[in-house]
């Protein structure tokens, strides 16, 4: 394998910016991840504020009819949009609209969190960097599509997990909610505003808020999974009209190279126009929530930073010296990463249709790395490794709750007397009935089904997201099914 040294890089800005340029060293590499991750379709840039250093597609869209991936072969680039979104949001603060220091209640005013001291504190920027104390709420969009009106009604039921400031907490409803804030500020929709403000202006013609908004004669990548030693097709995340500021945009690794040279010329078009001006640009990089290892990615085990932080949208860490920004994209069988140097003038990016092909990182870092010669790291293998030994520690996890599990219990009533309607303000109802010895109901997007564990205790097992969970029912004195206990809520029964 040829291997790139970065600092050769500098010679490529001694030529203009081309279409497309390819380099024998990036494919391969990004040949043999796609190889140990199973992925079936890559794409992936490398792009400095002036050129375009390597632009490829790789394998297909997916792997039932699927068309080869080249450079405008449309992804999801999920969470990496919540960067575009917190530009726009910059962008209204130029415009005098409004301060980032804003109780966001102050902008929503239907708004109200579940104590009036957060409706006073919570500000935009705590929104934009995931610091509100809040849990994820995400099952309101994954499981349920819920309209963000129904959310903001139901934000006054969910309770804090931590004090605000005090910890970074992913959540993605809050990025939706600074949609909204972009529509009463402006007037046009969250999407049409970057459509006409930012997208439009740098030259993404091939970017879209929604996977339905994409042409007929565009192609589109499909999700994978990669189990039981095979790759399987799974169905698409969310519904493709849905058009969520947390993460439903979809684009090329064209646009997405666009995007990227946008940011490396601190806020400046190709054609020289500042869309966002320095000082709001830079406050999107600026560091504002310490982040613990825990709420950082595994690969912080072979970075080794001294810090970790999180800025408007970005992931933060220092590599070999240098301040690194980036972010993830992941939807069930979709991913994004974004990388930039923003010092070096170097950018990363790679969109993919394999779950959680953490080769995405190995990417990121391999560009990153200017160790040369035989100290040079094999970035794919390792990561791939680091992973494969958290998926060990997680096999050793659900070996120990199969381990716990009583064999030969029963229920403490029949099963059909679990049957009925619970609910609970924060998710509102979920209606079950019973279908193949199971406990089965039916959500918006999603089918539900529990087979019973031990006890009264039953195994949610949700193959779409590689996901088991436990789950205990409550029984009254009377014998009678009074609650459920799911995800850290109770359900109480209605009916």
């Amino acid at each position: 394998m040829k291997l790139i040294r970065l600092v050769a890089l500098a010679a490529v800005l001694l030529v203009p910016p081309v279409a497309s340029a390819q380099d024998d060293g990036f494919a391969a590499f990004i040949e043999r991840g796609m190889e140990l991750w199973h992925v079936p379709g890559a794409a992936a840039a490398v792009v400095t504020d002036e050129a375009v250093v390597f632009r490829q597609g790789f394998g297909t869209t997916s792997i039932q009819d699927g068309r080869p991936v080249d450079e405008h072969t449309a992804f999801a680039i999920a969470s990496t949009t919540k960067a575009m979104v917190a530009t726009g949001v910059l962008m209204l603060v130029d415009q005098g609209k409004l301060s980032l220091e804003d109780p966001i209640t102050r902008h929503i005013p239907e708004l109200h969190f579940s104590d009036p001291f957060m409706d006073k504190e919570i500000t935009v920027r705590d929104l934009l960097s995931h610091r509100t104390g809040l849990p994820s709420t995400d099952s309101w969009s994954f499981m349920l599509d819920m309209p963000l009106d129904e959310q903001i009604m139901r934000l006054r039921y969910v309770k804090r997990v931590a004090g605000i400031r005090a910890a970074k907490i992913y959540q993605n409803t809050m990025y939706d909610l600074l949609g909204r804030l972009i529509r009463n500020l402006d007037g046009r929709e969250w999407d049409v505003f970057l459509r006409e403000e930012l997208w439009g202006p740098i030259g993404m013609q091939e970017t879209w808020p929604a996977r339905g908004d994409i042409p007929e004669e565009t192609s589109h990548v499909m999700p994978h999974f990669f189990r039981d030693g095979e790759v399987q097709r799974t169905p698409l995340d969310l519904p493709a009209e849905d058009r969520m500021p947390a993460g439903s945009v979809w684009s090329t690794i064209h646009d997405m190279s666009l995007w990227a040279q946008y940011l490396l010329r601190g806020g400046i078009t190709e054609g020289g126009v500042r869309l966002v001006s320095q000082e709001q640009y830079e406050q999107m990089f600026e560091p504002t929530q310490l982040a613990t290892v825990p709420a950082f990615y595994p690969t912080v085990e072979l970075t080794q930073p001294h810090w970790r932080t999180y800025g408007l949208a970005w992931y933060q860490q220092d590599f070999q010296g240098r301040m690194v920004d980036f972010h993830t994209g992941s939807l069930a069988g979709l991913v994004a990463i974004i990388g930039l140097d923003r010092e070096a003038k170097r950018a990363v990016l790679m969109l993919a249709n394999r779950d959680h092909a953490e080769f995405r990182h190995a990417w990121l870092w391999h560009v990153m790395d200017e160790t040369s010669g035989d100290e040079r790291r094999d970035w794919n293998q390792d990561i791939f490794d680091l992973y494969d030994r958290n998926s060990g520690t997680q096999d050793a996890e659900r070996e120990a709750m199969y381990s716990a599990r009583r064999e030969g219990t029963n229920t403490s009533v029949p099963l059909e007397d679990f049957a009925g309607t619970y609910s609970t303000p924060s998710f509102g109802d979920i209606a079950f009935r019973v279908e193949d010895d199971e406990l089965v109901a039916d959500l918006p997007l999603h089918q539900v089904r529990f087979s019973h564990w031990h006890d009264n205790v039953f195994l949610w097992n949700f193959e779409q997201w590689d996901f088991e969970m436990l789950v205990e029912f409550r029984i009254g004195f009377d014998n009678q099914v009074t609650a459920l206990e799911w995800g850290g809520d109770t359900f109480e029964r209605i009916d």
